[in-house]
């Protein structure tokens, strides 16, 4: 028998199993946007995009769309993720959106996962 998550394509092939790779979390924190906060500027040592991810989920109900065509979808929207080694940067709105687009105003947990084979 073998242990660990494994995970099959539509057509029955062995596309992931965790006994062929390994992950490690090296960051995990709580990104706020319901207040003032502008952005989060992330130093995260070992972070490399070419072998790492950075992961939002939202913690509260509240800042799930109901549906894509939500009024409040501005606000209940993913931050503005970007990624370079030993760096993250979070934004709560894309930087080339205009002034009168609403940022987001969720509050999540995030987390910056290592793979390795």
């Amino acid at each position: 028998m073998i242990d660990g998550a494994m995970v099959w394509d539509e057509n029955g092939n062995l596309s992931m199993a965790t006994t062929t790779f390994t992950y490690q979390v090296i960051w995990q924190g709580v990104i706020d946007f319901s207040g003032a906060t502008p952005s989060y500027s992330l130093s995260i040592p070992g972070f490399n995009p070419a072998n790492c991810v950075f992961m939002i989920i939202p913690t509260r109900a509240q800042d799930v769309q109901s549906a894509e065509n939500d009024g409040l979808g501005n606000s209940k929207s993913y931050p503005y993720v970007t990624t370079a080694a030993g760096q993250v940067t979070v934004l709560p709105k894309n930087p080339s959106a205009g002034a009168s687009v609403g940022q987001t105003r969720i509050v999540a947990k995030a987390y910056a996962i290592k793979f390795s084979t």
